[in-house]
Formats: structure tokens, sequence, C-alpha cells
């Protein structure tokens, strides 16, 4: 675990015994096991000495996610602190952040979080209506903070859709329509588990400018309830920022931004859709490098027998032109689901998706996927001390 990262266990720690005569701690956590069916893989391969051509398919059992999270709150709702750990690929720490919630419509946070992004991104992974987001919501953090698309030491860096910042959130009203809810953040705008050092604190990124930060805010306005119009706006700018090796150096000029809107009708359908785009124009060592996004797509789902079982479509594009060379590639996605939850703590996701990649350059690979998700949750409520009932402001 790097050394940054205990700071955020001594906050943690230091919350939990302030209030630990009026609070409680919930324990959460949910593990996805993935099966998969049969997908397409054409990849080209051959083995050496014998030319046999490689399997151009796959199948079989992969553990896809695990997460574990320690979530405070005082009685009176306003402190709360929030600690969720990733176990799949290495362990680390995803969410990491304490704060005060004065009233509903003012709150203050600090720590690891999730930006401000789509709808789609900021729903939590447990209600996701499929088994993966579209193909522009997993992309969308990953440009608008630190990761490239072109060969550098940011390349492999994964976002995880969080940033290390401080944010303000609040809704008016809070429980019921019209209601306006605002999320506004500012961060180091490099990723998850990736921080801002110096000469006290050498980090990943050794130095930046004043005021180079990521900025960014998410509106969402609910005129009647179960109508939901949202969207985000963000820019990230880092210039002449130094790297940790201390001889690389890197530009960052980076904003995306989308706009959704979700519906729910009291017989249990959900639709979604959206429209995004976004903006590279990244300087790095003695190259520039220039990437346009864009993407949207709609999506349907029709329950059953009170939501236990749950029927779903999704169509959605990622357009994406690198260095304004005129070559545009377009990922067009079918997905086809079911979402079957026979107990609160367990739900079985069965999806197929018909990829189709367009590029006037290079023919389109078959990598279709069938593959089902074993989602199991749990959360578990645990009294740290009795204490007299108090107003609160929820």
């Amino acid at each position: 675990m790097k050394k940054s990262w205990w700071w955020a266990i001594l906050v943690f720690g230091a919350c939990l015994a302030a209030q630990a005569q009026a609070a409680d701690l919930q324990i959460q956590g949910n593990a996805n096991f993935w099966w998969v069916l049969h997908e397409q893989v054409e990849n080209g391969q051959r083995q050496a000495g014998s030319g046999d051509l490689a399997a151009q398919e796959a199948s079989g059992f992969g553990f896809r996610q695990g997460r574990i999270a320690f979530r405070f709150e005082s009685s009176s709702g306003r402190l709360q602190t929030l600690m969720r750990i990733r176990l799949e690929e290495r362990t680390d720490i995803l969410d990491a952040w304490g704060g005060f919630q004065a009233k509903p419509w003012f709150g203050a946070f600090i720590g690891q979080m999730k930006i401000p992004s789509t709808g789609e991104v900021l729903e939590p992974d447990e209600l996701t209506n499929f088994i993966v987001r579209s193909t522009f919501a997993r992309s969308v953090s990953d440009y608008s903070l630190s990761r490239t698309p072109y060969i550098s030491s940011l390349m492999a860096t994964r976002s995880y859709d969080r940033d290390l910042g401080v944010a303000l959130k609040g809704a008016i009203p809070r429980d019921q329509a019209p209601a306006l809810r605002y999320f506004l953040m500012v961060s180091n705008g490099i990723g998850a588990n990736n921080f801002i050092g110096g000469k006290e604190n050498p980090e990943f990124m050794f130095t930046n400018n004043f005021g180079d930060f990521f900025y960014g805010a998410r509106l969402e306005l609910e005129p009647y309830s179960g109508i939901i119009l949202g969207g985000h706006y963000c820019f990230n700018r880092h210039n002449n920022s130094l790297l940790q090796d201390k001889k690389t150096m890197v530009d960052l000029d980076r904003f995306s931004w989308s706009s959704d809107l979700q519906v729910h009708l009291p017989w249990a359908t959900h639709a979604y859709g959206f429209y995004g785009k976004g903006r590279l124009r990244d300087f790095w060592t003695a190259e520039s490098y220039w990437l346009d996004y864009e993407g949207w797509g709609v999506e349907l789902l029709q329950g059953f027998f009170k939501d236990r079982l749950q029927l779903g479509v999704r169509y959605d594009t990622l357009i994406t032109e690198l260095m304004r060379d005129d070559n545009e590639i377009e990922q067009n996605n079918w997905t086809f689901g079911l979402n079957f939850r026979p107990l609160p703590a367990f739900r079985l996701q069965v999806n197929y998706v018909d990829k189709n990649t367009v590029n006037e350059f290079a023919d389109d690979l078959d990598d279709n996927i069938f593959y089902a998700n074993f989602q199991f949750l749990f959360e578990q409520g645990i009294a740290l001390a009795k204490a007299e009932a108090t107003p609160t402001s929820r």
C-alpha cells in the first residue's frame, strides 16, 4: 500500500473514534464472477515452427471484480466517511473520503472519489443495468484525466473514474421533485492512486504550475418524479509538468462534456439516453498528440415480477479520431441482457453483445461475446454505541 494512503486510514480511524458515542458503521462488499460462454477473438497469430493458427475464440471463468467498503455516518448524518478497497488485479484503494453534510443543499468532501461524469458512470457497480457500461462511459473518465491513447508512461493508467481532490455536493430539495442536484469538484487530474508531490513528498507528478487542476461539474434537474435531466462538463490542464523521473515533461489539455436523460415509469420500465464529446491536446516530450472522441447511446429496461426479472437492450457508439488524420474509428455495440435477482444479495446477469467496428482503413474483426455475471453482495450495519435520537436535516 502506498505511503500516501496512510493519511486516509488515520482520518477514517479518527472519525470513528471521535463519534463512537453516536454513530453507525456499515460494512459493504460485492464480488463479480464471469463465465464467458463464447467470445470471438480474431488475432491472426500463428505458432512458430508448426505454423498452427492460434485459437480465434475464448471461453472460461474469471474473477472480474471484488470490492469491500467501510462506510461511517454520525447519528446526525452530518459527518460521513467511506473507504472502498479494490481486490481484483491488485489490492488497492478506490474510495477514501471524508465529508461534512451541513445541510441537504450543502456538503463538503475531501479525498479520492468519483469525478463528475455521465449518469451511467456515477451509477454504483452493483446497480448497473448491463454487465459493463457503454464504450463511451468506460473511456470518458480515463481520457478526461491522464490515460493516453498513444505510447507513453501513462498509456496503461486507468482512472477507475476517480481522482483525489475536494468536492461540493447538495440537492434542493433533497427527497422530492422538482429537485436540483449539483456536484462540483477540483482535483489532481491524474486518476486514482496517482498523486502530485514535490520535494517534500515526491510522487507520480513531481511539479506542476499553480492552479493546474482538474475542474468538473455535474448538474441534475428532476422536474417531475422519475424524470432526470443531467449533464457534466470538465477540463484538465497541466502545462510543463515534470514527472517523477525528473526528466519527462508533459502538457495535458483536455475537456469533456455530456448530457443524459433518465426516465422511470410506474410499470418498472427504465429508459436512459446520453450524448457526449471530449478532446485531448497533449504535448509529450517532443511530440504533440490530439484525440477527438464522441459517443451516444440509448437503453431500455423492462422489469417483471416486482423487478426480480429484467430484460434490457442497449445501443451505443463511440467515434474516435487520432491526430485529425480523417481516419475515424467507429465502435457500434448492440447489447441484449437479462437480469435475475432471486435474492436481494445475489444477481445473475446474462448479456450478448454484438460488436461492429467501422474503420475505413482496416477490416472489422469479429469480437462478439456471450457471457454471464454472477454478482454477490452484502451489507451489514454495526452499531458502535447507543445514543439518543437526535433531529436530522435529512
